[in-house]
């Protein structure tokens, strides 16, 4: 995996599905999700699902934090 990071970014903007976010302890999540299920943040680092909330608003509001940043990860399967 490559991991670029981006420069900061309100928080509505890097809070959408498929984004990988770091938060200021360093751990990477993954936004996940949909319209009809929900949304979520899949911890990357031990592999654990937040609760689901209906809007990325909220998603945003319930979890995220001024410290967050968006990454640019890519992912290359051999």
């Amino acid at each position: 995996m490559k991991i670029n990071f981006d420069g900061r970014r309100e928080l509505k903007d890097i809070y959408q599905v498929g984004n990988v976010i770091k938060d200021y302890t360093n751990t990477l999540y993954l936004i996940v999700g949909n319209v009809e299920d929900g949304y979520a943040m899949v911890n990357l680092t031990n592999n654990n699902v937040t609760e689901k909330v209906s809007t990325l608003e909220e998603l945003a509001d319930t979890y995220g934090e001024d410290e967050d940043v968006l990454v640019n990860a890519e992912i290359n399967v051999f």
